[in-house]
């Protein structure tokens, strides 16, 4: 929470300045908001008097119609009494004339239905003298029906018992030919047992040639075993010798990578060199820098030099030619050295030339960056060829292991095509072996199917006697069936005879029963004619009541004054709900002007509010322009002073990074930095690969330290691109800082596992 509140203090530290401009169009558009919500406020507020004059004429309206409402509720009530009245008085009307109309209608049917009633006692009547001249016929056909049926249930005893004759007969003929098939059965196994006696000599000669082809077949599965494994071992030579042949091919390239596998330590030490150069390469450029000052400074002292030793030259040979004197050794000598001292100077500058060319290409980044992959490239294949080749010792024991089931495979194969040798015979002697038995056609095979048909001799003979006996007993039954039936020899004649009788009788029935049901119900319909006489003038009796109560109340009713009165309690009743219903809909106009005049109350107050706030928006706009115009004025001066106090935070930091007080570190208000050393100064780019790196984290732990003021600091995997010399620098610098409470490293590097307390390792699952 604390690491929280300080970065809130570094995001609020530049703030003000920041947002000065900002907050000043704020303030501008805020006066402007409230501007025009004043107008818009005095927009809606224009027809507020207009709403409060429209409310006081609605408010008059609406009791001028409650105090007219109410007068014609008076008036209803008095029209209400009136028109009951003669409302009752038309209703007793109007139900007296329906009740005479009900009646005249009950008396013309009752009439009709009384009409209709006599016709069916003269008809019954009718009925009962037909039923009785022929009730003498209608019983003899009824006796004639019942011996009819006597004489057909005789029929259908008759019947069943030629039925069960049919299937005794029927039964007996099946018998008869089962006994024909079984005596058929009987003859057949006498000539089966014959032939069995005859089969033993050829069964024993079958057993002799099965058991010569039982043996021929063993051998032959023998054999055909032997071929299979022959044939699965010459594939597997086959395959051992492929892959023989692939392994030597292996072997004889991998023994081709041992030179180049000999040129690793020769790529390591170049590896290392090129990256102790890079980590060198900027006190390398410094002493290229220098060289080439001391190159051009030797090359123009070079030139001065050959130009003066050319003019002494020149001298000393003129005076040699004017003064014949001076021709001695002494002054050969002086040429002679003045000559070597030009081409001394002149192979120092060549040799000071080669040695800046082979600088460059030292202190050229990209180049030795460029060298560097093209070793690491070089080493990683040749690593793996070093792999390859540490597999050549079991490759050659592989080798030798294969040549040896290669001899012992083909050993075997050997062994196995000479037992193959044999088939042809074998197959040629099963093949007689398998024509002879065919010849003889399975003996005991065919004896056993005698014997089985054999076994089966006293089932059959059981089975012959048993029909015989049944046969006897269906014979008798038959008999018992036809004497049964000799009782019944006359029945069709009696059946016919019967019909005949209710023939002629049939007429008589038919009539009888067409007039029964009319002549049966006579006294009933009797009865019912005297009940609807009776009826009748019951009604005639209450339909001259009703006529004299409907004549009474006719004479004092009076329709034109029932209509006049229903006419006029209607419109009263209509002025009535007219008005009744408006009221509804003028209170709520009212309500609703109601709540219009406090809204437009509410806009009132604040429309006041945002004049009151316009005012006050007024005089933080005025403050906020002022305050920005300080700010801007004030930023340099800030920045200096931040500037500042970042690169006095970065001295000690780099001290302590260096583990060295006798340097010093300045951050410029360009930004730049410089490192003080004693008298010397250097910048940024002059420094050290690890210089560099101390004072780059040193600027930025002081940024962190200054703007945030915090001691707590994270670095997420610094290490990366760098080699291990670098690694290493890197994390004793670190280890090297005081000022901070806490640093946390976050790394798939192990380089800092030495120089940190806690170790937090974590692992993915």
């Amino acid at each position: 929470s604390r690491f929280l509140t300080q970065f809130s203090k570094l995001r609020n530290i530049g703030r003000p300045i920041s947002r000065c401009s900002q907050l000043e169009k704020y303030g501008k558009a805020e006066v402007e908001r409230l501007e025009g919500a004043i107008a818009q406020y005095e927009d809606s507020l224009k027809d507020w008097e207009t709403l409060q004059q429209r409310r006081q004429q609605l408010n008059q309206e609406i009791a001028d119609a409650e105090a007219t409402l109410q007068q014609l509720q008076v008036d209803l009530a008095k029209l209400q009494v009136e028109k009951d009245a003669l409302t009752a008085q038309a209703r007793q009307v109007q139900q007296l004339e329906a009740q005479l109309q009900k009646l005249d209608a009950q008396l013309e049917s009752k009439q009709q239905a009384n009409g209709l009633l006599q016709q069916s006692v003269e008809r019954s009547q009718q009925a009962v003298h037909t039923c009785v001249s022929n009730r003498q016929g209608y019983q003899a056909f009824l006796q004639a029906e019942a011996a009819l049926r006597e004489l057909d249930q005789q029929g259908r005893n008759r019947q069943k018992l030629v039925k069960q004759r049919d299937a005794q007969q029927k039964m007996l003929l099946d018998q008869q030919t089962e006994l024909t098939r079984l005596t058929v059965q009987l003859e057949n196994l006498k000539q089966a047992e014959l032939e069995a006696e005859q089969l033993q000599p050829l069964i024993q000669q079958q057993q002799d040639l099965e058991q010569q082809q039982t043996a021929t077949i063993e051998l032959l599965q023998q054999l055909q075993t032997s071929g299979a494994e022959a044939k699965n071992l010459t594939q597997q030579l086959t395959k051992i010798q492929a892959n023989l042949e692939r392994l030597t091919q292996e072997i004889v390239q991998i023994q081709r990578l041992e030179p180049g596998i000999r040129q690793i330590p020769d790529l390591e030490q170049r590896r290392d060199r090129l990256q102790e150069q890079l980590s060198r390469i900027a006190a390398a450029k410094q002493f290229e820098a220098d060289l080439r000052q001391l190159v051009t400074a030797g090359a123009e002292k070079g030139d001065r030099h050959q130009l003066q030793a050319a003019a002494a030259l020149s001298t000393l040979a003129q005076m040699q030619q004017t003064v014949p004197l001076l021709a001695t050794d002494a002054v050969d000598a002086a040429l002679a050295a003045i000559r070597a001292g030009v081409e001394l100077n002149e192979e120092l500058l060549a040799a000071l030339h080669q040695i800046l060319a082979d600088l460059a290409e030292q202190t050229s980044l990209p180049q030795l960056e460029q060298q560097l992959r093209n070793v690491r490239k070089q080493l990683d294949g040749t690593y793996r060829q070093q792999a390859e080749f540490a597999t050549l010792e079991t490759r050659l024991t592989q080798q030798a292991q294969w040549q040896e089931d290669v001899e012992q495979v083909q050993t075997r194969i050997s062994q196995l095509q000479a037992q193959l040798t044999a088939e042809p015979a074998l197959q040629q002697q099963r093949s007689q072996l398998m024509a002879k038995l065919q010849q003889l056609g399975d003996p005991r095979g065919r004896s056993q199917l005698l014997a089985r048909q054999l076994q089966q001799q006293p089932q059959i003979q059981a089975a012959y006697a048993q029909l015989q006996q049944a046969q006897a007993g269906i014979q008798q039954k038959i008999v018992e069936l036809e004497a049964a039936l000799q009782q019944f020899a006359n029945l069709d004649e009696q059946i016919e005879q019967q019909k005949q009788l209710r023939q002629a009788d049939q007429p008589a029935y038919l009539t009888y029963l067409q007039h029964q049901k009319d002549a049966e119900s006579l006294p009933t319909l009797q009865a019912e004619l005297e009940g609807a006489i009776a009826q009748l003038q019951t009604l005639e009796t209450e339909r001259v009541a009703i006529k004299t109560n409907y004549d009474q109340a006719i004479q004092t009713y009076d329709p034109e004054r029932w209509q006049q009165v229903e006419a006029a309690y209607n419109t009263t009743r209509s002025q009535a709900d007219q008005i009744l219903g408006g009221l509804p809909q003028q209170r709520k106009l009212l309500d609703e002007l109601d709540h219009q005049l406090a809204a437009l109350g509410a806009l009132a107050e604040k429309r006041d509010r945002a004049q009151i706030d316009l005012k006050q928006r007024e005089r933080i706009r005025r403050f906020i322009t002022f305050a920005r115009k300080v700010y801007k004025e004030a930023g340099p001066r800030i920045t200096e002073r931040y500037v500042q106090s970042v690169s006095h935070e970065a001295d000690k930091l780099f001290r302590e990074l260096m583990n060295r007080q006798n340097v010093a570190l300045e951050w410029t208000r360009d930004y730049e930095i410089l490192v003080q050393e004693g008298a010397f100064s250097r910048r940024f780019i002059n420094l050290s690969g690890g210089e560099q790196m101390c004072a780059a984290l040193a600027v930025r732990l002081a940024l962190l330290r200054v703007l945030a003021d915090i001691d707590i600091a994270f670095f997420d995997e610094p290490t990366t691109n760098m080699d291990r010399p670098r690694r290493a620098s890197l994390a004793e610098a670190i280890a090297n800082i005081k000022t901070f409470r806490q640093l946390f490293v976050i790394s798939h590097d192990d380089t800092f596992e030495q120089v940190t307390e806690n170790v937090i390792l974590v692992e993915r699952e």
